[in-house]
């Protein structure tokens, strides 16, 4: 089974359910049922395999019986999930609303409504942006409701909520890379008061902000096929393309970024037209899954400088604006970051992360030169 042609008709049954449109006969005859699990396979490591479900069962696909029950229990727990997630939306809202308490709903969120069906845009958590200074009332607010601290991050605290449900509390939205936080340290300028406490960002930002993010992830090992899904509804659904936040994107650096994953957007759910470059991109994103991997991640760092010894040097003595994050003691004193390195090996010993560590390195040793130049031929078109 050609794994290209699975990824091919995954991207075909994904644009039927965004423009609500049925599949031509030629799709319907590829559905065989070891190309129908090849798909479900794909479709589930990028938390899509609900949409496979919904296809199959508008368009009246025959699945083996196995198979059906599998994807069917996606589409069940994906519209679990939306119910949960909106009504903890809501209550999250109406807790800082009564707190007084200025918050900025993002991503997630915003963009779920413009689907065709809100229960089609899945998610893992909920994303909401406060002042720093609000952070320890908030919590408190929280937690009198029920919720669990989990703990805090160096831009967000992460908070549970009695159903379990996944809230990161954002105190900032950087995402530790120099050209993209020198624009989102602005987020506040670009908030405007709706009702309530709540806030909104302007369309620019919140565009900003989805691009932004995404090329943090896609240089961390991969964005996955729902960010691209993102894309297009934004631009087709919310009248909100790249080009509205393009002095934004410029003065971040990742404007071509924009451009081509946009490009990429349509070509796979509007215009159906994929050149070799796109092939590239979208091989790249499937091999990521929703939230990165290892193995492209480090092939992009690989692309960098092709040496598996200065692979290992930078990951044992990691930079300052990195290390400052977990040992906030460094902004005071940035003369024990030495020290600070030794305590830190010594604490990947103790949770024995060293095992791990070693293996990412055998397997950043095993990176094929041609899936480094790949990473090469990526970061050069985009940009970045």
């Amino acid at each position: 089974m050609d794994e290209k042609t699975a990824q091919s008709l995954l991207i075909k049954i994904l644009s039927c359910a965004l423009n609500g449109t049925a599949p031509d006969e030629t799709v319907k005859e590829q559905l065989t049922p070891e190309i129908l699990g090849a798909i479900y396979r794909l479709a589930k490591k990028q938390d899509l395999a609900h949409l496979v479900s919904r296809f199959v069962s508008d368009n009246g696909i025959r699945v083996p019986q196995e198979l059906y029950s599998k994807i069917q229990r996606e589409e069940i727990l994906s519209v679990y999930r939306y119910e949960q997630l909106n009504y903890t939306f809501e209550e999250i809202c109406g807790i800082l609303d009564k707190a007084n308490i200025a918050y900025v709903p993002l991503k997630g969120s915003v963009i779920r409504p413009f689907y065709p069906d809100a229960s089609m845009r899945t998610s893992c958590d909920i994303d909401i942006l406060i002042h720093e200074a609000d952070i320890e009332s908030a919590v408190s607010c929280f937690e009198e409701k029920g919720y669990r601290f989990e703990q805090k991050n160096y831009h967000d605290v992460s908070l549970y909520s009695p159903a379990n449900i996944h809230l990161e509390l954002h105190f900032s939205i950087q995402e530790n890379m120099e050209n993209l936080d020198a624009v989102l340290n602005d987020v506040w300028e670009y908030a405007t008061l709706t009702k309530g406490s709540r806030y909104e960002l302007r369309t620019e930002f919140f565009v900003f902000h989805m691009f932004a993010h995404m090329a943090y992830h896609f240089l961390s090992g991969g964005c996955g096929i729902r960010a691209l899904m993102d894309l297009w509804v934004m631009e087709h659904h919310m009248n909100a393309s790249y080009s509205c936040a393009e002095p934004l994107l410029k003065k971040a650096g990742i404007d071509v970024f924009a451009v081509e994953m946009s490009k990429l957007a349509n070509q796979c759910f509007t215009e159906h037209n994929r050149d070799a470059f796109s092939e590239l991109l979208l091989g790249y994103i499937y091999r990521g899954g929703v939230y990165g991997s290892f193995e492209n991640s480090a092939a992009i760092q690989r692309s960098e400088q092709n040496s598996t010894l200065i692979y290992v040097l930078k990951r044992l003595f990691l930079p300052y604006k990195i290390m400052v994050l977990s040992y906030p003691i460094l902004k005071k004193a940035p003369f024990l970051l030495p020290f600070y390195w030794v305590i830190r090996w010594i604490k990947g010993l103790r949770k024995g992360k060293n095992k791990k560590a070693v293996a990412d390195v055998k397997c950043a040793g095993r990176i094929s030169d041609e899936k480094i130049e790949e990473a090469k031929a990526i970061r050069s078109q985009l940009g970045l």
